[in-house]
């Protein structure tokens, strides 16, 4: 038995949903099918979902939020767009390399480019390209609070600045480089990050380093040996969700006390109203009053909204197979309260029905008289014939080309002493080859092959007028023996998970750009391929 809550089905799309969003204050609920159909409905107090209207972005939505009065959607070519409620298009600004992330600043969209720089864009203004007026270079990571944003640069630099200026910079660390891979705020406005030396050998990485900051002053810093993927502001200071799938809330003093431990890298993870929830593998955990529980999805549940007024969980994820159908949003009302259910009761939800038995010749057309009028008398007893089960075993044998005798010349069965004779004469193996034999079939049956990950060929192209070009990295040449590749996960050169799809398109400027493809199976194996994508500028090629 496990503990759980109950689940619905929201919504069943037609095509696989890749963003959701929810605003409060009107329960509206947007949500992306597909790669640009982008929908809105109302959700109301009893968890119904009634649709509105749908749009289609111009390109592949990379972002979807509500903000204030709009609904706001990015797409990874190069525009933030300002949508009313109804999807009416009231604006669009542009966004140089395309729309990465996005978190909100009072009015403003901080907005992090597909080409590593910071924009600030609000409705009706103009856009201001951050890291073109203060210097800021390849931006990795970023974060923001009223009044101040804090970045992370690919070289490991850290800093902190207003629309107008640079006020905080973290001394480095490290005589060889260093490298953030996360950054996040607590409630009270306390920066923390985790940081790693670059490494000079393989395999002798330094250790990785958490450190809190607090009015730009090194609060703690201590060794950890999980990397931080997540993390979301609560009330006693942040939620943190990382690689090992363990789940930690940060206190203000720099303390940590583990939660949960999902046993898979986390997805995402909030607390609210005194529940933690995560995300990890094909699960949703959660734990309250000590009370741990999970939930199945039958995608990977990366997108978690929260309704606080409603306490309503929404969810959906997709499970990276491009053959497979659509999976569904799913729905918890977190009124409800925690029940025992057996494990195998977990996926109840979303599994769909059977498929019906087919039907025998004879079932289907015991009353279609109008069917057998048009039939000969041949076809008539052929279709009787064939909705019989006792089909001679001479004629079965017969089809699979073994040679039967009539039965009535049959042999008769072997005696028990003729089965006994015919054992003794097997020559008996010793203790030592039965050994051998044992762990021969052992070793067999044990025998797991890791999936093989396949980025392909080294791509060289052509940049446009405005020095960028538009490639595709395409990796469903990847594959696995066993068949159970669940995770496709493109990488750049700085270490940065830019999609985790099979196929994803990127804009890129003029250079060389080193792209590393990771595939994961079900077991949790994972390899990795690489490939040079080379842009020539137009003008000198």
């Amino acid at each position: 038995m496990v503990s759980t809550r109950r689940v619905v089905s929201l919504l069943n799309p037609d095509e696989k949903i890749s963003h959701v969003a929810l605003e409060e204050e009107r329960n509206l609920l947007a949500w992306v099918e597909g790669r640009t159909s982008v929908h809105l409905g109302h959700l109301d107090v009893n968890g119904e979902l009634e649709r509105l209207c749908m749009f289609s972005s111009p390109h592949t939505v990379s972002f979807l939020s509500f903000h204030r009065s709009h609904l706001v959607v990015g797409d990874d070519i190069g525009t933030l767009a300002f949508y009313d409620h109804e999807g009416l298009l009231l604006e669009s600004q542009d966004v140089d390399g395309g729309v990465q992330d996005c978190l909100f600043m009072d009015l403003k969209a901080v907005v992090l480019s597909g080409m590593g720089e910071v924009h600030l864009v609000q409705f009706e203004r103009n856009a201001i390209n951050l890291s073109r007026k203060l210097g800021l270079n390849d931006v990795v990571h970023f974060t923001a609070r009223t009044g101040r944003i804090y970045v992370a640069e690919q070289a490991g630099g850290v800093v902190a600045c207003d629309e107008e200026e640079i006020v905080w910079r973290r001394p480095g660390r490290g005589d060889h480089g260093e490298r953030i891979t996360g950054l996040g705020l607590t409630r009270e406005g306390r920066l923390f990050l985790t940081r790693e030396g670059h490494a000079l050998v393989a395999g002798d990485e330094e250790a990785i380093e958490f450190e809190l900051w607090s009015n730009d002053e090194l609060q703690v810093r201590y060794d950890q040996r999980m990397r931080l993927l997540t993390s979301e502001e609560s009330p006693l200071g942040a939620i943190l969700g990382f690689d090992d799938g363990t789940v930690h809330r940060l206190f203000e003093d720099g303390t940590m006390e583990e939660l949960l431990a999902t046993g898979h890298p986390v997805f995402s993870c909030a607390e609210h109203q005194g529940e933690v929830l995560a995300s990890s593998w094909f699960y949703i955990h959660g734990i309250l009053d000590g009370v741990t529980w999970k939930v199945e999805h039958q995608g990977m549940p990366e997108m978690l909204c929260y309704h606080s007024k409603l306490r309503l969980l929404v969810f959906a994820g997709d499970d990276q197979n491009d053959y497979t159908n659509p999976e569904p949003i799913g729905l918890m009302d977190m009124n409800e309260g925690i029940v025992e259910a057996d494990t195998s009761d977990l996926s109840q939800w979303f599994q769909v029905n059977d498929a019906a038995q087919p039907l025998s010749a004879e079932e289907l057309y015991a009353d279609d008289h109008d069917v057998l009028e048009h039939l000969t008398e041949d076809e008539r007893a052929s279709l009787t014939s064939m909705s019989k089960s006792d089909v001679p075993h001479d004629s079965l044998m017969a089809a699979m080309e073994q040679d039967v005798e009539p039965h009535s010349g049959q042999s008769p069965m072997p005696s028990d002493d003729d089965l006994l004779d015919a054992l003794n004469s097997v020559e008996a193996l010793t203790l030592e080859e039965t050994d051998e034999l044992l762990d021969a079939l052992s070793a067999s049956a044990s025998e797991f092959i890791p999936p093989r990950a396949v980025a392909g060929d080294d791509q060289r192209h052509v940049a446009e007028r405005d020095g960028t070009c538009v490639v595709l990295l395409d990796g469903r040449d990847s594959y696995d023996p066993q068949n159970q590749i669940v995770r496709w996960s493109w990488y750049d050169e700085r270490g940065r998970e830019l999609a985790s799809v099979a196929q994803v398109k990127l804009k890129l400027p003029v250079g060389r750009h080193r792209f590393e493809l990771r595939v994961v199976d079900g077991e949790g194996s994972w390899t990795m391929d690489s490939l040079l994508v080379h842009v020539l500028d137009g003008s000198t090629s």
